[in-house]
C-alpha cells in the first residue's frame, strides 16, 4: 500500500509543475545547504519531532554581485521560529552588445517571518507552517501568505518517510515581475546508520530530485555532501554542494558551498548553532 501512494505521488509530481520565483526554495542555513535539502521545520514542520533539537540559529550567506541573505531560526520544543532576509541590491541588466545604459535595473529585497508547529499521532506525525512574507521591488511592495504541510512515519530505527506541501498560499501584486509561490509537493526518505546518514528527495519544482549524505569522522565534526538535478536544456545540470559542521561547548559553526558549478557562481553559507 504505502509503495502505491508513492507510486502515484510521484504520477501526480511530474504532472502539477508550477515555475515562479524560487526565492523561497533559497537554504537558510550551512547545513541546508551542504546537503541541498531544506531541514528548516517551518518548510517541513514534521522535522521539529522526527528530528528535535533545542538551538538557536543565525546564519548569513552571499552569491553573485549583491546578493545576501540572513536567517535566525529558534527551535522550542514542538515549536518552530524563523526570521529571514534577503536583498539584491540594484543589478543591471545588459545584452551581449555593449551599450552606455543598461537595459533595465532590477532591486529585490525579502522580509520573512514564519512559525510551525507539530504533533505525534500515534506512529504518524503531522505539522503546519506558516510565513508571513514581505517583499519590494524598484518600484512597488507586497505582502504574502504561504502554507506548509507535512506528515511523516518511521518505518523503523533507521528509515523515515515524509511528505507534504510547500510555498502554497495567496500574494498581492508586485508589479510587472512574476513573483508567483514556488509551491511545491514533496516526498522525502530519510535513513541513518550510526555516523552516517542520508537523504533524497523528490518534488515537482524547479530542483525535482536531490540527495545528500553527512558523515561525522570523528566527534563533533561532520562532513555534508549533496547533489541537486536540475532540468535544464539539452542536459540535465547535476549541482554539487559540500561543507562541514564543527561542535564546540554549546555551540555549532557549520560552513558550505551551495551548488559549486552555478552558472552564476555558488552560494556560501557560514552558520552559527546555539544548542541550549
Amino acid at each position: 500500500m504505502l509503495s502505491r501512494l508513492i507510486i502515484i505521488f510521484i504520477m501526480v509530481v511530474t504532472g502539477w509543475s508550477q515555475t515562479g520565483f524560487d526565492i523561497l526554495s533559497t537554504p537558510t542555513d550551512a547545513r541546508d545547504a551542504s546537503l541541498g535539502l531544506s531541514l528548516n521545520s517551518t518548510i517541513k514542520p514534521t522535522r521539529i519531532l522526527t528530528h528535535p533539537e533545542s538551538t538557536v540559529t543565525l546564519s548569513v550567506w552571499n552569491w553573485v554581485a549583491d546578493i545576501q541573505g540572513a536567517y535566525m531560526g529558534i527551535a522550542l520544543n514542538n515549536a518552530h521560529l524563523s526570521f529571514q532576509a534577503m536583498n539584491s541590491g540594484e543589478l543591471e541588466y545588459r545584452n551581449e552588445i555593449p551599450t552606455d545604459e543598461p537595459l533595465s535595473t532590477f532591486q529585490y529585497n525579502l522580509f520573512n517571518t514564519g512559525g510551525a508547529y507539530a504533533r505525534e499521532m500515534g506512529p504518524v506525525y503531522v505539522g503546519i507552517g506558516g510565513e508571513l512574507i514581505y517583499e519590494r521591488s524598484l518600484n512597488a511592495s507586497a505582502t504574502s501568505i504561504a502554507l506548509n504541510l507535512a506528515a511523516a512515519y518511521s518505518v523503523n530505527d533507521h528509515l523515515l518517510l515524509s511528505t507534504g506541501f510547500r510555498h502554497f498560499g495567496v500574494s498581492g501584486e508586485l508589479d510587472s515581475e512574476s513573483t508567483a509561490f514556488p509551491s511545491e509537493m514533496w516526498v522525502e526518505v530519510d535513513a541513518e546508520f550510526g555516523q552516517l546518514s542520508l537523504m533524497a528527495e523528490l518534488n515537482n519544482g524547479s530542483i525535482p530530485a536531490a540527495v545528500g549524505f553527512s558523515y561525522s569522522p570523528m566527534e563533533k565534526f561532520v562532513l555534508l555532501g549533496g547533489l541537486q538535478i536540475e532540468p535544464a536544456d539539452p542536459d540535465l545540470r547535476i549541482h554539487p554542494s559540500a561543507g562541514f559542521t564543527a561542535d564546540w561547548s554549546n555551540f555549532t559553526f557549520g560552513y558550505s558551498i551551495y551548488q559549486l558549478n552555478h552558472t552564476l557562481g555558488a552560494r556560501h553559507f557560514i552558520s552559527l548553532f546555539w544548542n541550549y
